[in-house]
């Protein structure tokens, strides 16, 4: 195929981060396929390093704070500030306040008396910097309180109380979730059912957490009652809006404080500027495993999705694939190719270049 620019767009794959993941495979690329234009990009689901990304696409000043981890001990962490058109922007990363990396194994089999109150103290101290537009990054995280730690921290109390007065608060400031998941708060799709799943907690602790959310969130409708859906007259549960369960709840706190909800990696797409160099371009996706997860939320579905819209072919470069052709089509992408024993990113993507970008005939530039 004929393409005079190549868009490489990466996360964390093989070890490296998204920058490095991706400065790899544009410079294999590119010294394959000279003839062609190799752009790197790196992206974010909205978990662990959402900030930092940002931070270093954007050239963003970095203010270093210290607010409480999840067992109420000091942690460092940092607000990333880019300044806009529309004024101040601040990025935040809530597994540096909370993360699973924070607590042991051991202790992470019963996250209960686990806070999310240093996610409150980090809004307040971006909120102190002046900026008007908040965006939270929120992935799997070592609290799991419904967010009720971060809401008693921004003064709802203990019993959430305030928890209106606290709304009414933060109503000026532009808040925005970048979540890793659509998973509710509740139910066998939240996440407290994830927590066995995913991380092997005992059933009767994920039934005990699932029991202690069920009663925040009925609460919470008490002190905040829904809002009916101008539709169907039926009121709109907070509990189960998509993203709610993000975080083991943080998500959900943040809906209540009148966060939009978008996907993270989606949301990158603009705030990077990746969506508007989609067109007349190769998109070349860098994953570290290409399996239904990928395809199902993520960086690899939401820019797949992108790019299919923008008509822009797609291929996947990844450690290892497991999805079918069929399912990949269905995506918009025409092709997976994974490391070979020995290989590095940079050796694969030169061998996947002679296929999608081989030298044109005459020797000339495209």
């Amino acid at each position: 195929m004929a393409t005079s620019r190549v868009l490489v767009v990466a996360e964390r794959a093989d070890g490296l981060p998204p920058h490095e993941a991706a400065r790899a495979v544009a410079d294999g690329w590119a010294r394959q396929a000279p003839h062609v234009r190799v752009e790197a990009h790196a992206t974010h689901s909205g978990g662990a390093g959402f900030a930092d990304v940002v931070a270093r696409t954007l050239g963003a000043t970095v203010q270093p704070v210290v607010v409480p981890g999840p067992l109420g001990e000091e942690v460092p962490a940092g607000v990333a500030l880019v300044d806009g058109p529309g004024g101040t922007t601040a990025y935040l990363d809530t597994a540096q306040v909370c993360g699973r990396h924070l607590v042991d194994e051991e202790s992470l089999r019963d996250p209960s008396g686990m806070t999310s109150a240093g996610v409150g103290r980090l809004l307040t101290l971006a909120r102190g910097t002046g900026a008007g537009r908040i965006v939270v990054g929120v992935g799997p995280l070592a609290c799991h309180d419904g967010g009720a730690g971060m809401l008693a921290e921004l003064g709802a109390g203990e019993d959430l109380a305030d928890l209106a007065a606290v709304r009414e608060e933060w109503a000026g400031t532009q808040l925005v979730l970048a979540t890793t998941t659509e998973m509710p708060l509740l139910g066998f799709s939240g996440p407290s059912a994830l927590l066995s799943e995913m991380y092997g907690v005992p059933r009767e602790v994920t039934q005990a957490l699932e029991t202690r959310m069920g009663e925040l969130s009925d609460h919470v409708n008490r002190l905040l009652p829904p809002a009916k859906d101008l539709l169907t007259g039926t009121a709109r549960r907070p509990e189960r809006e998509r993203g709610a369960g993000a975080g083991g709840g943080a998500g959900y706190a943040l809906q209540l404080l009148g966060a939009r909800t978008d996907m993270g990696a989606h949301l990158l797409l603009d705030e990077l500027g990746i969506r508007g160099r989609l067109p007349a371009s190769l998109l070349v996706l860098v994953t570290d495993s290409y399996d239904e997860d990928a395809v199902w939320e993520g960086v690899v579905v939401e820019t797949a999705r992108a790019a299919l819209e923008a008509a822009t072919p797609t291929v996947v470069l990844a450690r290892d694939a497991v999805v079918g052709r069929r399912e990949g089509m269905a995506l918009g992408v025409s092709g997976a190719y994974t490391l070979r024993e020995g290989e590095d990113l940079a050796a694969l993507a030169a061998r996947v270049a002679r296929t999608w970008t081989p030298a044109p005939p005459t020797g000339g530039v495209l």
